[in-house]
């Protein structure tokens, strides 16, 4: 008998792990949950069409009429997936910009805390300015072409980045840093093998709440500036202006499934570049 058994007089039976949840059953819990939701979400729509007067239902089409005028046509189809292309193109041109300028932003403020001290507040400040101050000065310097649409996605995807990256970057932990300079380790050796690694979570989800807004950003940015080759935002007024609603809901719908496709690029990346040591990674037993 161990000592903490004579102290206590209580023999302490090992208690076995949980089994491993099978596959169907991991599939069931990532499935499920999100098919319940949606289901929700369309008992809601179908209700308050149900409500709405007779001359008010073309609003919100129904199933059916949103197949019969918009998913069943071939033509509809060809613009959905040349303006699909137009939109994500925008998108990611923006995070090109907003990622590598968020990463170094979140960089330089971790390594010098009188310039955290001096630009935090005005990311804070830029990120409070209203999008409709902005465009007319970025319609006066630059125009109405591509590269205002990429600034404003820009802009709105920024923010993240930098906050989540100064944040994970000072989360490190104390005793590693201590490690490290206990072995008189560069503070680029320090960052480079310790602080990076124990950040790149706290980055990817910035990345993520970065990603999903990208798409939005491109289609707000399409509504002020209508110039050149359009995507799905210009799609989404041509068929309000012209009273085809069915298409402007396939619209919706094809930039709601680019929004999470993005969104589940980056957290695939992140669980697959974590998933093996740390929590964010989302492996479980």
């Amino acid at each position: 008998m161990t000592n903490t058994t004579r102290m206590t007089g209580q023999i302490y039976q090992p208690v076995p792990l949980p089994r491993p949840q099978g596959p169907l059953t991991r599939m069931i819990v990532k499935v499920l949950p999100p098919l319940v939701v949606a289901a929700l979400l369309l008992f809601l729509y179908a209700w308050i069409r149900s409500n709405l007067e007779q001359h008010r239902l073309f609003l919100m089409p129904s199933a059916f009429e949103l197949w019969d005028n918009a998913f069943s046509k071939s033509d509809v189809w060809a613009e959905l997936g040349s303006r699909s292309a137009v939109t994500i193109s925008i998108a990611l041109s923006g995070l090109a910009i907003s990622i590598p300028l968020g990463m170094l932003t979140g960089l330089v403020m971790y390594r010098y805390y009188i310039l955290e001290r001096g630009l935090l507040p005005n990311i804070v400040a830029l990120q409070a300015i209203p999008m409709l101050a902005i465009i007319p000065l970025i319609q006066t310097a630059l125009g109405f072409g591509f590269l205002p649409k990429v600034l404003i996605v820009a802009k709105m995807t920024y923010f993240a980045i930098p906050m989540t990256f100064l944040l994970g970057l000072k989360s490190v932990d104390r005793g590693a840093l201590d490690l490290f300079k206990l072995q008189n380790a560069s503070w680029r050796t320090t960052l480079w093998k310790c602080a990076l690694p124990s950040a790149a979570p706290a980055l990817f989800a910035g990345l993520r709440i970065s990603a999903s807004m990208a798409v939005v950003g491109a289609i707000v940015s399409e509504l002020f500036f209508l110039a050149g080759k359009g995507g799905l935002g210009q799609m989404i007024i041509n068929s309000k202006i012209d009273f085809k609603y069915e298409q402007m809901y396939a619209a919706l719908i094809a930039s709601t499934v680019l929004s999470v496709s993005v969104y589940l690029f980056f957290s695939w990346l992140g669980n697959y570049l974590f998933s093996e040591w740390h929590e964010s990674g989302g492996k479980q037993g």
